[in-house]
């Protein structure tokens, strides 16, 4: 059964884990936390595939540098 108590803007929640991994807790874990970020992120869609077309263009050229100067 799950359990949940809500307070002083914190939310908590209790769940079973039987049957589970360690490893599988974790990552649920993981996955909490990715959502929780994700939701309370302001950046838009557009702003985050200018972010990492930089990001992959400034990597491409750290490993293609040397080919492309002289």
């Amino acid at each position: 059964m799950i359990a949940v108590k809500a307070e002083n803007d914190r939310l908590q929640v209790t769940i079973p884990t039987a049957g589970m991994t360690p490893g599988e807790v974790n990552d649920f874990v993981s996955w909490l936390r990715v959502e929780s970020v994700v939701r309370r992120s302001r950046l838009t869609a557009e702003a985050a595939w200018k972010l990492l077309s930089e990001d992959l263009k400034a990597g491409w050229w750290q490993a293609n540098e040397r080919r492309k100067t002289p």
